[in-house]
């Protein structure tokens, strides 16, 4: 007796492996990257890791001339695009994943 799904079943616990495989190295890719943030007047840079966290500052030293409020929004504005870029880039990887994965065209046909 055959039945009508086996063959794809078949051919997506192939290709599980390797998909395994790659996930496992967006994975480290991911938790290696981070991404930098630069305030408007470009003297405060922020890099942020994958998960958001602030990991270093550069201030130059032209913004020790501002005031304690400019100063503050120039860290918060450099801040925000570090880890809304390193945001972006875990969308980006995890969407790399997700669209390889076993079956990802198949199950949602109508998002391609």
């Amino acid at each position: 007796m055959t039945f009508p799904g086996l063959d794809r079943i078949e051919a997506l616990a192939r290709n599980l492996d390797g998909w395994q495989r790659e996930l496992a190295g967006k994975m480290a890719e991911l938790e290696d990257s981070s991404a930098e943030g630069v305030s408007d007047s470009g003297l405060v840079r922020v890099t942020a890791s994958a998960d958001g966290t602030i990991v270093s500052t550069d201030v130059n030293a032209r913004a020790m001339r501002f005031d304690s409020y400019t100063l503050a929004e120039e860290f918060t504005a450099a801040a925000k695009r570090a880890q809304e870029a390193a945001a972006a880039r875990v969308r980006e990887l995890v969407g790399e994943v997700m669209a390889d994965a076993p079956g990802a065209a198949q199950s949602h046909p109508d998002r391609y």
